[in-house]
C-alpha cells in the first residue's frame, strides 16, 4: 500500500465546443456519469434544480 494521498475528483464532463473536459475541482461529486461540478451535474445539464 502507497503512502501517496489520492488525487483529488476532477469533473470529467467532456466539452464538445471547447473540445476538452472540465476538470473542475470545486463541489465536485459522483454520479453514475462520473465525477461532476455544480455546473455539469445532470439536473444541471437538463435545466432542472438539483435534489436536496
Amino acid at each position: 500500500m502507497s503512502n501517496e494521498p489520492a488525487a483529488p475528483a476532477r469533473c470529467w464532463h467532456w466539452d464538445g465546443t471547447a473540445g476538452r473536459y472540465c476538470r473542475a475541482l470545486d463541489g465536485v461529486r459522483r454520479y453514475l456519469t462520473g465525477y461532476r461540478c455544480p455546473l455539469h451535474t445532470p439536473a444541471a445539464l437538463a435545466g432542472r434544480p438539483e435534489v436536496p
